[in-house]
């Protein structure tokens, strides 16, 4: 990936000013936190090529295709109420969407990480945070999209999909992240200066693609089928099962095809 290319594009004023390159690494979210740990600066960028120990949520593996997919790590240092933490993911989320939109993709949100087209998982999203006391000092928001693979470069069990797949044509990597900086600044900075997730709770809802659905919800030690409400102040799913309202900060949500 060109860092110059991302920056050309870039009409931001924090985000992605200092972009970290690798031909490889293990994980970005890792690198990201030892860049933090030297002392590196909000806003800061870090992309790779390959990535051979990629982190999905709860622990999973996160499969790239080298020079293929767009993977990248963000860092930011919000210095807000740490109960906001659950809304990095979620207004990531909303910027990837409306970047993707931009460049002629309509996909959905799948809470609380997934980037959806029909069925179809296109990526995800994994944020990591550090708190001290009641403030959240630090996030890393790890970001992974499928760009430019083909249908047989991406595992058949994942129901996975890419923009070549759906457009039919390739796209900029680069062009892709500058796009979803562009959009994410805007949204971290009205949720950091007023600290209410009114407006997002909105957003991130007009791109869900199970509001109102029955699904079937897992958690930790849980299963069960409702209806999808939506999302709480907190960034929490809202499920109605049997007629009783349950928040669920934490899980996975597979939509029931009826």
């Amino acid at each position: 990936m060109f860092t110059n290319l991302i920056q050309t594009n870039l009409t931001t004023t924090v985000l992605g000013k200092k972009i970290e390159h690798y031909t490889w690494t293990e994980s970005t979210n890792d690198d990201a936190w030892e860049l933090i740990e030297e002392g590196a600066a909000e806003g800061t960028v870090v992309i790779t090529d390959k990535q051979t120990a990629g982190k999905g949520r709860a622990g999973r593996n996160w499969v790239n295709t080298p020079g293929k997919s767009l993977t990248a790590s963000l860092i930011l240092n919000p210095a807000v109420n740490s109960r906001l933490s659950g809304w990095f993911s979620l207004l990531t989320g909303v910027a990837v969407v409306d970047a993707l939109f931009e460049l002629g993709l309509e996909s959905k949100l799948k809470w609380p990480n997934d980037i959806m087209v029909s069925v179809r998982k296109l990526g995800g999203i994994l944020c990591e945070s550090r708190v001290k006391g009641k403030t959240l000092e630090w996030v890393v928001i790890g970001i992974g999209l499928n760009i430019n693979e083909l249908e047989n470069e991406l595992p058949k069990e994942l129901q996975a999909t890419s923009f070549f797949m759906e457009k039919s044509s390739s796209t900029q990597r680069e062009l892709v992240l500058a796009n979803i900086l562009n959009h994410l600044e805007p949204l971290y900075n009205s949720l950091k200066e007023s600290e209410d997730s009114t407006q997002l709770s909105s957003m991130w809802t007009d791109h869900c693609n199970h509001l109102n659905k029955t699904v079937k919800f897992e958690a930790e030690n849980e299963s069960l089928s409702g209806e999808f409400m939506g999302i709480n102040a907190d960034g929490a799913a809202i499920i109605i099962t049997n007629g009783i309202e349950k928040i669920y900060a934490s899980g996975d949500i597979h939509l029931i095809q009826l």
